[in-house]
């Protein structure tokens, strides 16, 4: 409607990709096709570029397909999990690990408790009397006090490493069974000092290993081995 002296306004001419558009071509929203209507090349061909279900390859052609799944789905890396006689041997090497500790806290009482330095003394020279030049060593005081300060150090360090083997081994490391194994062959050297304390720290880390090297504890191993990059 226009009043006068008005013209009347062209409506603007619709240009592809206007709002109600489908694609350039393709019938507005609610507008009917003319008949013998077809469709412009690239919508036929993004029609034709969809795969209908039905030609896809079924699930037994693609690489890893293991069968339906039976029962609950297991959580994902479940076979990586560490059986029960693994976690055993973590917790005996740990505490192994803690007796250790409790060696190093003894080492240190020595070193740092002049009573319990001469305790130490004594008893090391009453244990060497039959050999003099050993009980010449435990006489001299600097002598003491560097085999004192090297046996810590070393107590120290073999904690760490208890604890450190265990960590690993919880999580498959191979490297650390095997070096468990090592330190347990080599700890049986002192199995001939009268040390309990030394004896049953031996006993769990051998035990250990043993059964790190049995089924199904060498299973574990194998399968983190397989699955590690």
């Amino acid at each position: 409607m226009t009043t006068s002296g008005e013209e009347p306004q062209e409506r603007p001419t619709p240009r592809p990709g206007s709002y109600g558009e489908i694609a350039p071509g393709v019938p507005k929203y609610g507008q009917y096709a003319p008949a013998g209507w077809e469709p412009p090349q690239q919508v036929g061909d993004a029609k034709n570029a969809s795969t209908p279900p039905s030609t896809l390859s079924s699930a037994t052609a693609y690489p890893g397909y293991q069968g339906p799944l039976q029962g609950k789905p297991t959580a994902a890396g479940a076979h990586l999990a560490p059986p029960k006689t693994v976690l055993v041997s973590i917790r005996l090497i740990q505490l192994a690990g803690v007796l250790q500790l409790l060696s190093t806290l003894a080492i240190a009482l020595v070193l740092f408790v002049p009573s319990l330095r001469d305790v130490a003394v004594n008893t090391l020279q009453a244990a060497t009397a039959g050999d003099p030049a050993i009980a010449a060593l435990y006489q001299d005081p600097a002598m003491m006090n560097a085999l004192l300060y090297t046996a810590f150090v070393l107590s120290v360090l073999a904690s760490v490493l208890y604890l450190y083997l265990a960590k690993k081994i919880r999580r498959g490391a191979n490297w650390a069974r095997i070096t468990s194994m090592v330190l347990a062959l080599i700890s049986l050297l002192a199995l001939g000092q009268p040390n309990v304390l030394a004896i049953i720290q031996i006993a769990l880390g051998v035990i250990a290993v043993i059964l790190l090297f049995r089924s199904p504890g060498k299973e574990f191993f194998v399968s983190h081995k397989a699955h590690r990059p």
